[in-house]
C-alpha cells in the first residue's frame, strides 16, 4: 500500500515490542506469577494497616513473570483518591444527555465537576502529599478525577512496598509489580492506573490490507455522498466553529493533511498539537485547608510538548530499526503512528471547517540509572547530563492523560477515540462494580460538560478477548471496552459499496465475515464489526427497553454495542496516507477505527447546525449552549419514531459478525446478526447526515 510500508512496518513492531517496556534485562525462563516481594523500603503502616485499591492486578493473570528489574525505569500512573460522589457523576452525566430530563443539556464546567463530584481538597492532598514524599512527581487537573505520578520504578517500589519486574503478555514484555502494592489505610487512594501498563491488551482498530491491488481507496467526496455528507455541504454546513478532538495513539506529521487534503483536491482542516498540561502540586502548601494548591511544584510533572516525529529523511529513522532491544528514545525514534493519520486525515477531510485538536501526551525526565533518583532539575527536557538516563513515553499507554487533559481544557465539543481492548482483561482495570472506575468517572465527566465521544467498537466481532499463548480467542463472548461505556457512542462498521462519484451501488451491509477481509486476522479468519452485550456497563435508560431478534442474545440488564456504524471495511475503505510530504503514497485501510472518526466528523457538522439554529439551542445552559450531550441517547428517541428511523438511518440487514474456533467451522453461539431494527452488529444501522441535522433541529437539509 505504501512505498515505505515494509520498514514503516518493522519500525512499528520495535515499537509495540519496547513500549514502556524494556526487552534489557531480567531475563530468565518464564516462571509463575509470584504473590509476595515487597520492596526495600516498604511504606509506614499505621495502626489501620494496609490500603485496598485497585491497580490493574487482573490483566496479570494471563501473563508470565520473567525475571526482576535490573536497573531503574521511568514510570507514569494515574492515582484516583476516593471521590466525594462518583455515582452522582455518573447519574447527571445519563440526565444531561437524555431529552425529556429536567438537566438535559445543562452542561458543567470542568471545576464544577471537581468542586461537586471530585476528590475533595482534603483527599488529594493527603494522596499527593504521600507521593511527594519519595520524590514523584505530581501533578492534577481541575476536575479532580485523578493525580497524574511521574517517577522511577526505584522512587514507586519505595512509594507502594512492591519491587518490579518483567512479564511476557504472548510477544509483549512489559513491566509491572511483583506481588501487591500497598500504602496506608489512611490515605484515602481508590485506585493506581497504569500501575500494570496497558501496551500489551489495547490495540487501535487500524486495518491495512493484506494485499496491494485495493488502490488509493475511497475519496473522501465518495464518503461525503454516501453519507449524505454532501447535503450538509450545500447547506453551509462544514463544521465551522466547532471544536473536534482526536485522542492520539502516537504523534503525526503536520505535513500530511495539507497533503492530503492536496492530493484528494479537497478543503481540509488546520490540525492543532494539544499536549497534556496537568498542573504542578505545590508541596508546600498542601496544608492549607480548604484548597488544592496549584501552582509552580517540586518536582515538576514532567510533561511537555512531544517532539517531532521521524521522518524517512532523517538518520534517526534508520536508528529507530536497527535498535531492537530497550526502551525507545522517542526523541531519537519517534515514528509517525498510521492510527493517528487515519484520524486526523478523516475528520479534517469530512468536517473541513472544524478547529480540530490533537491530543498527544509525552512526558520526559532524568534520573541516575544507579540509584533511580529523579533530577528534579532536569524533567520536561529532552536530552540529560552525562551518567543520568532519558526516561520518556507517549501516546496510547497515555491516552488516559489525554482525556484528562481533554476534560480540562474543554475546547472540543466532539472527540474521537479509535483504541480499546477486551471487557474481561483491559477493561476490567478500568471499571469496578456496578460500572463504577476511572474509565466510567472519566466519560461520564465529558458528558456533563456535554461533550460527544465516538470510540472505535472493535474489528473482531463479539471475541475481543484472546490468550496470548495460543492465539485463541475465548468460548466466551467478549467485547471492547470504552466502547461498551454509557456515556460514549460505540460506532461499528459496514461495507460501503459505492460507484466513482459514492453513489451506493447496492445495499449497506455489515463489515463481517462476508465481505472481503472482513476481519482483522487475529484468528486465522475474518470477523468485523465489533458488537455483542457487556458484562461490566450496565444498560443505560436509553437502551434499557431494547427486545433483539433474529438470533442475538438480549441485553439482559447490560449495555449492547454497537450503537451507530460507518464505513470500516478495508475492500471499501477510505484512503489514508503517512509520510505523504515525504513520498509516501495512499491506500485504502479499514476497521472501525475509521468508522468513528466519520462518525466524529459528522456530529460535528450536527453541532454546527444546532449551533446555527433559532430553537436548537433552547433550553440549554453554559457557554456551549449548542452541545448535544452523548448522542446516544438521542439516536435511540429518534430511532424509536418508525418514520423517523426510516428516514434518518439506513437499517443494515445483512451481515454477521461470529467468530470460528481457528480450524473449525463451528461459530461461538448466540451472536450476532443484522436484523432489521437495531442489533449487535451495527446497531441501529448508518445514520445519513442531512436527514439526521433535520430530525435533531427540525430544520430541513437539502
Amino acid at each position: 500500500m505504501f512505498r515505505m510500508q515494509r520498514i514503516r512496518t518493522a519500525a512499528a513492531a520495535l515499537i509495540a515490542a519496547s513500549l514502556l517496556a524494556a526487552c534489557g534485562g531480567g531475563g530468565g525462563a518464564g516462571s509463575p506469577l509470584p504473590t509476595s516481594n515487597t520492596g526495600g523500603n516498604i511504606p509506614p503502616v499505621g495502626s489501620t494497616g494496609p490500603s485496598s485499591f485497585r491497580w490493574g492486578q487482573r490483566m496479570l493473570q494471563q501473563a508470565t513473570y520473567i525475571g526482576p528489574l535490573t536497573k531503574p525505569v521511568a514510570l507514569a500512573m494515574l492515582a484516583q483518591p476516593q471521590l466525594q460522589n462518583e455515582a452522582g457523576l455518573l447519574t447527571y452525566a445519563q440526565q444531561a444527555s437524555t431529552p425529556g430530563n429536567p438537566n438535559y443539556r445543562h452542561f458543567l464546567t470542568p471545576q464544577q465537576i471537581g468542586q461537586l463530584y471530585g476528590a475533595s481538597p482534603v483527599n488529594q492532598a493527603k494522596v499527593a502529599t504521600y507521593f511527594q514524599q519519595y520524590g514523584i512527581g505530581v501533578g492534577t487537573w481541575p476536575q479532580n478525577l485523578v493525580l497524574s505520578l511521574v517517577g522511577s520504578s526505584t522512587q514507586f517500589t519505595a512509594a507502594l512496598g512492591v519491587k518490579f519486574g518483567y512479564y511476557q503478555y504472548g510477544k509483549e514484555r512489559f513491566i509491572a509489580p511483583i506481588g501487591a502494592p500497598h500504602v496506608d489505610a489512611s490515605i484515602p487512594l481508590a485506585a493506581l492506573n497504569a500501575l500494570v501498563p496497558i501496551a500489551s491488551q489495547v490495540h487501535n482498530y487500524l486495518i491495512r490490507p493484506s494485499t496491494a491491488s485495493f488502490g488509493p481507496g475511497l475519496s473522501p467526496q465518495q464518503v461525503a455522498r454516501a453519507f449524505d455528507f454532501t447535503g450538509a455541504y450545500n447547506a453551509g454546513l462544514n463544521g465551522n466553529g466547532i471544536g473536534l478532538g482526536i485522542i492520539g495513539t502516537g504523534p503525526i506529521d503536520p505535513n500530511d493533511v495539507p497533503y492530503y487534503g492536496a492530493a484528494f483536491h479537497t478543503r481540509v482542516a488546520t490540525v492543532s498539537l494539544i499536549p497534556t498540561s496537568p498542573l504542578f502540586v505545590n508541596p508546600t502548601a498542601l496544608n492549607v485547608p480548604g484548597t488544592f494548591p496549584y501552582g509552580p511544584g517540586f518536582p515538576a510533572t514532567g510533561f511537555t510538548l512531544p517532539p517531532p516525529d521521524t521522518t524517512p529523511l532523517s538518520p534517526n529513522f534508520q536508528t529507530c530499526i536497527a535498535n531492537g532491544s530497550g526502551n525507545p528514545n522517542f526523541q531519537s525514534c519517534n515514528l509517525e503512528d498510521g492510527e493517528a493519520q487515519l484520524d486526523t486525515e478523516t475528520t479534517a477531510s469530512l468536517a473541513p471547517g472544524v478547529n480540530e485538536n490533537f491530543y498527544l501526551a509525552y512526558y520526559s525526565f532524568c534520573y541516575n540509572s544507579g540509584t533511580g533518583a529523579v533530577d528534579t532539575a532536569n524533567v520536561g527536557v529532552t536530552s540529560c547530563p552525562t551518567g543520568e538516563t532519558l526516561g520518556d513515553a507517549e501516546g496510547i499507554t497515555l491516552a488516559d492523560f489525554e482525556i484528562q487533559q481533554a476534560i480540562a481544557d474543554n475546547r472540543s465539543d466532539v472527540l474521537s477515540l479509535s483504541y480499546g481492548g477486551g471487557e474481561t482483561d483491559f477493561g476490567a482495570a478500568y471499571v469496578g462494580p456496578g460500572g463504577t472506575g476511572l474509565g466510567p468517572s472519566e466519560f461520564a465527566a465529558l458528558a456533563a460538560e456535554g461533550i460527544a465521544v465516538f470510540v472505535a467498537s472493535g474489528d473482531n466481532g463479539n471475541a475481543d478477548c484472546v490468550d496470548p499463548i495460543t492465539g485463541l480467542y475465548p468460548t466466551s463472548p467478549c467485547v471492547s471496552y470504552p466502547a461498551t461505556d454509557a456515556n460514549v457512542v460505540a460506532v461499528g462498521g459496514v461495507n460501503l459499496p459505492v460507484d466513482s462519484a459514492g453513489n451506493l451501488l447496492g445495499l449497506i451491509t455489515a463489515w463481517a465475515d462476508q465481505t472481503t477481509l472482513g476481519g482483522n486476522g487475529t484468528w486465522g479468519n475474518n470477523i468485523g464489526s465489533g458488537g455483542g452485550v457487556s458484562v461490566l456497563i450496565p444498560a443505560p435508560a436509553w437502551q434499557a427497553g431494547l427486545t433483539l431478534t433474529g438470533g442475538n442474545p438480549q441485553l439482559g440488564g447490560f449495555r449492547g454495542i454497537p450503537d451507530v456504524s460507518m464505513d470500516a471495511d478495508p475492500l471499501t475503505g477510505q484512503g489514508m496516507g503517512e509520510y505523504i510530504a515525504y513520498g509516501g503514497q495512499i491506500g485504502a485501510v479499514g476497521g472501525t477505527s475509521m468508522a468513528a472518526p466519520q462518525a466524529a466528523a459528522q456530529w460535528a457538522l450536527v453541532l454546527q447546525a444546532c449551533k446555527q439554529s433559532a430553537t436548537c439551542g433552547n433550553g440549554s445552559t453554559g457557554p456551549y449552549s449548542y452541545r448535544l450531550g452523548n448522542p446516544a441517547p438521542l439516536f435511540y428517541q429518534i430511532a424509536a419514531a418508525r418514520a423517523n428511523y426510516a428516514s434518518v438511518f439506513k437499517d443494515v440487514q445483512y451481515g454477521e459478525n461470529q467468530a470460528n474456533q481457528n480450524g473449525s467451522l463451528a461459530p461461538i453461539t448466540g451472536c450476532c446478526f443484522s436484523t432489521p431494527g437495531y442489533d449487535l452488529v451495527t446497531g441501529l444501522g448508518v445514520p445519513m447526515t442531512g436527514r439526521l441535522i433535520t430530525a435533531v433541529t427540525q430544520t430541513p437539509v437539502n
